[in-house]
């Protein structure tokens, strides 16, 4: 069976094709919408690996509240050799955090065009990321097999139009090759997933037009003009793609709005020195709150804290840190966001451990904080359109796909360029699945 996969930064889904149905596979069956399965890693201190909101929910279990307790551990002797003083021994010791039950991982597939990152250690063993991205890839393929009952024979994957410049997609594209060779995967194949939304759109059309997919998700924003017709045809006229997502929104709200509240505009003692920049950099995204676990980043939080001029808020900065905060301080940025779809104002506010607020944010002052990347997105419709030789009259049918293209801001902003009665919403989570499963089935691409 030829099966589509649509590994998302934050959602994956799969779909197959069959007698002209699309049939989309429950990946997490014990979820509310089985179809959907959260792009999340968790491996336990025991080496148990958990996938989608299992895998949150052991972080969160196992870690959100936990003091952090640092033990140094004897790694070995180095031993280096000189031609002046002979060999000289120094024994090797790390700082480890003696009682994490495990490490979670989320949005991997933005790690793929990242030159930097090759991959982590994890209680004691060396993970690459392609051999991370392999581990749910495989458990992804399990549940797929164990569904339909038979063997899969071909993966078609979806892949953003760009993951950043031409060097770091062809890294993220060899990076996932290797990924579904070590999980041992079937023959796998890419396909752009703004084409594959177009396809699922296509499935239904019952006239030719130009199409112009809007796939903004998690990551990534992937723009495609395509010409469709009723048969199933399609020509591609061109592709543009920038790396802003959900993701990227919601650290615009964190460093724009939330950052008073963990201590930005503290001075410290009596020369009334600022507070040290990097502290409040790394609040731009969980991950990099976790990296302000190491015990010299924590010492220095304690001593802000004795000399600085805002107590209660450097207090919720050590707070989010030790106590492990960060995910559910995102988590609730990214449902203020979701609510701001259907709100005009949203009220973010946290209650735990020595974090206390609670901060308004009108759907104005969102669209203020994301001004930039308004821009960015325009200027990447505009250069897709150039591309194609096509006037934005001249298209007939704007797909929106992806969790962020409900986003208001840019509903207004398709609105603005093509008009609202060209704008068409296909199933924001699952429609580059169904588009790859018919690529698959039909040899779309091949």
């Amino acid at each position: 069976m030829r099966v589509g996969l649509d590994f998302g930064t934050t959602n994956s889904s799969a779909a197959v094709y069959c007698d002209g149905q699309v049939h989309l596979v429950p990946l997490d069956s014990d979820q509310p919408v089985p179809t959907v399965l959260r792009s999340a890693l968790f491996i336990g201190r025991d080496g148990r690996a958990s996938l989608g909101r299992p895998a949150i929910d052991r972080y969160t279990e196992g870690n959100v509240g936990r003091e952090i307790v640092y033990e140094r551990i004897f790694l070995g002797v180095e031993r280096m050799t000189f031609a002046d003083i002979g060999t000289v021994e120094q024994a090797l010791f790390a700082d480890v955090d003696a009682n994490a039950p495990g490490r979670l991982f989320l949005s991997l597939k933005m790690a793929l065009p990242d030159r930097s990152f090759t991959g982590t250690d994890v209680f004691g063993t060396r993970w690459t990321i392609e051999e991370l991205v392999a581990l749910m890839l495989r458990g992804i393929h399990e549940r797929i097999a164990a569904d339909l009952g038979e063997p899969v024979t071909e993966l078609v994957i979806g892949r953003p139009v760009h993951y950043a410049d031409p060097q770091g997609d062809d890294i993220a594209i060899s990076r996932m090759q290797t990924a579904a060779e070590v999980a041992g995967l079937p023959p796998v194949r890419f396909m752009p997933e703004p084409t594959a939304a177009a396809l699922h759109y296509a499935l239904g059309a019952d006239k030719a037009a130009y199409v112009l997919v809007f796939d903004f998700g998690g990551g990534t924003l992937d723009v495609t003009v395509m010409h469709v017709t009723p048969q199933g045809e399609h020509r591609v006229l061109a592709t543009d793609g920038v790396p802003v997502g959900g993701d990227l929104l919601d650290r615009r709200i964190v460093m724009g709005k939330l950052h008073p509240h963990f201590g930005a505009g503290a001075t410290l003692g009596p020369r009334h020195l600022p507070l040290p920049a990097y502290l409040l950099d790394h609040l731009d995204g969980w991950q990099s709150i976790v990296e302000l676990h190491k015990p010299q980043a924590l010492k220095v939080i304690d001593e802000v804290i004795i000399t600085g001029d805002r107590k209660p808020e450097l207090l919720a900065l050590r707070s989010l840190v030790r106590e492990n905060y960060g995910l559910p301080l995102y988590e609730m940025v990214e449902r203020s966001k979701r609510d701001l779809s259907t709100e005009t104002e949203v009220k973010m506010s946290m209650d735990v451990g020595a974090i206390h607020f609670a901060e308004p944010l009108q759907r104005w002052d969102f669209e203020r904080l994301i001004g930039p990347d308004v821009r960015a997105v325009r200027d990447c419709i505009e250069r897709a359109l150039h591309a194609a030789g096509v006037k934005a009259e001249q298209i007939d049918v704007v797909v929106r796909t992806g969790g962020s293209s409900r986003i208001p801001r840019f509903v207004r902003l398709l609105s603005e360029m093509f008009g609202a009665e060209k704008l068409e919403e296909v199933d924001v989570f699952t429609s580059v699945a169904s588009g790859l499963g018919i690529a698959a089935a039909s040899g779309i691409g091949a």
